[in-house]
């Protein structure tokens, strides 16, 4: 599975390209449900937007891994560029004008995530080892993040005083420059075979992993509602960005503290802890979203919200992905089942709870205990 083209210098290519893709959506991802907001579609019909995006992203997951046979992995991530602009321009000079783009819209956004994440994920998978993964991994995290900082600051500037559209114009050209890091590299074919045979063997090795990626999606992606509800708390795009910025510095410098402990500390404790955590937070989260609204204490909680999730997430995703080795880019793929799963059930709950949206925060926390007794030994056959 050693991928002889995009080796050493050629996977920095890639993670160039990631820094640069990194950068240019810093500006816009936090702030597309802010527009839609904005356009006077309600918070059911933007967890509906979302929920399209993300049942799509999983359609199209096979889809990637079709194409990569054929075209190649670095080639797919051409084809997830023409998808991405596509969205923008439709998101920029449709959406107001045609209604029936917003269900079309988010299948683009969803189609072009799969095309972008499932060959990296492939790359990252064969041009890492093992026995460093924790400290790859943090990389892994860290380096979209790197130029982008500042990001969700400026963009919620740029929205504010020259609007969403030159936002998404500045976005869209920013993201040609993504282009230039991977223009020289090869992209070798690819020969994935998914057959019925296939699934019921990868299922019997990794069906551990399915509960454990409900749940650890549900935290993830609790952040992004976290975000929401506080938009709709304070009504301000500003703080928006200035969650967006403070969440980047947070997660940028103690990812790569912690990718450094999950290698030399023991994993398995250290997912414990970090589980432990992200309910404690989630609790305290909670707690200020329904008693204490307070835009100081929100930015705190956001802060410990994503220290919490880096103690979890690093070495809980390093024994992921050095599971993935052994079945590339079919575990992978099949992962994004239960990993969409997570996520519909959380935005579906949303919708139900949407007059006390802090309840989802509280739910969150109360599910990650199931963390707390996991034996997270056997995730890799270790009892």
């Amino acid at each position: 599975m050693e991928n002889k083209d995009i080796t050493g210098n050629g996977f920095n290519k890639i993670l160039k390209m990631m820094s640069l893709n990194g950068f240019a959506m810093s500006f816009v991802a936090i702030f597309v449900p802010v527009y839609l907001f904005n356009l006077g579609y309600s918070f059911q019909m933007v967890m509906t937007w979302m929920m399209i995006h993300h049942a799509t992203l999983l359609l199209s997951a096979f889809v990637a891994v079709k194409v990569s046979n054929k075209i190649g992995l670095v080639h797919s991530l051409h084809v997830r560029f023409g998808l991405l602009l596509t969205y923008f321009l439709l998101l920029l000079f449709g959406l107001k004008e045609i209604n029936i783009l917003f269900y079309i819209i988010p299948i683009l956004s969803g189609a072009e995530a799969a095309f972008y994440w499932i060959p990296l994920n492939i790359l990252f998978v064969r041009n890492t080892k093992e026995e460093n993964m924790g400290k790859s991994m943090s990389k892994f995290f860290v380096i979209p993040k790197a130029l982008s900082m500042a990001g969700p600051l400026i963009g919620a500037f740029i929205a504010i005083h020259y609007g969403f559209n030159i936002l998404f114009a500045l976005a869209m050209f920013l993201l040609f420059f993504t282009f230039l890091p991977i223009l020289s590299l090869k992209s070798e074919k690819t020969n994935f075979i998914f057959s019925k045979e296939k699934f019921k063997e990868i299922w019997q090795k990794n069906k551990q992993y399915f509960v454990p990626e409900i749940i650890d999606n549900l935290a993830e992606d609790a952040m992004a509602l976290w975000i929401i509800f506080i938009f709709l708390q304070l009504a301000s795009t500003l703080e928006v960005g200035i969650i967006g910025t403070i969440t980047s510095i947070a997660s940028l410098f103690f990812t790569l503290t912690i990718g450094k402990l999950t290698d030399k500390w023991d994993k398995h404790k250290l997912i414990k802890i970090g589980a432990f955590l992200v309910s404690i937070v989630w609790f305290i989260n909670f707690t200020i979203g329904e008693f204490f609204p307070n835009q100081y204490l929100f930015y705190i909680a956001t802060i410990f919200a994503t220290l919490s999730l880096k103690v979890f997430l690093v070495p809980y995703s390093s024994l992921m992905y050095n599971q993935a080795r052994k079945d590339d880019a079919q575990f992978l793929v099949l992962r994004e089942i239960p990993t969409v799963l997570g996520r519909l059930i959380l935005f579906s709950i949303a919708i139900l709870l949407h007059n006390h949206l802090s309840l989802i925060f509280l739910s969150v926390g109360i599910m990650f205990i199931y963390f707390w007794f996991l034996d997270t030994k056997k995730l890799n056959g270790v009892s």
